[in-house]
């Protein structure tokens, strides 16, 4: 796994560089959550962002205006997976952690657990998995709603989005 921070600009380049490594061929996009919570809400921002960003066409299945969450996530995997058998899944979601972890975003190979930060039991989704970390361990913080927490997962998601697309021109 790696993990980087969105307030060191040293880390967006190898986080690029990883993202690169990891996404040969055509990566096809997954972003996990609801634009109903704040802290939840990182998935479908990222999905939009990239939908409007991106300048290489891309599949993205996820969006503010499209959710996909734990009740139709396992649905829309299966749908993505017949339509796109070949491609690597990137999944994006948000994550908690402790305190000295916010703004940190991590990637890894094998997918993620969505829902695991609201104790939901869902199978693990995806062949790469992208997490940002946007709210302290404990329901609280994860739903609580202000627009200092608006604006910080907006600037995780961005960076997420950024890393993304940025990643594109490391070969």
């Amino acid at each position: 796994m790696t993990e980087v921070s969105i307030y060191n600009t040293e880390d967006t380049a190898n986080f690029c560089r990883t993202l690169n490594e990891k996404m040969k061929g055509t990566p096809v996009f997954m972003c996990i959550g609801t634009d109903k919570v704040f802290s939840d809400s990182l998935g479908p921002r990222v999905g939009t962002l990239l939908n409007r960003q991106m300048r290489t066409p891309s599949f993205v299945y996820g969006m503010c205006e499209q959710n996909i969450t734990a009740e139709n996530l396992l649905r829309c995997y299966n749908f993505i997976r017949a339509l796109h058998p070949s491609n690597r899944i990137v999944v994006i979601d948000a994550a908690v952690g402790g305190a000295e972890q916010l703004g940190k975003v991590q990637i890894c190979d094998g997918g993620i657990y969505p829902g695991a930060a609201t104790n939901k039991n869902l199978p693990s989704v995806g062949d790469i998995g992208i997490v940002g970390i946007v709210a302290e361990r404990g329901l609280g913080d994860f739903y609580t709603l202000n627009s200092e927490k608006d604006q910080f997962v907006s600037r995780v998601a961005q960076f997420i989005a950024d890393a993304i697309i940025d990643s594109q021109h490391y070969a």
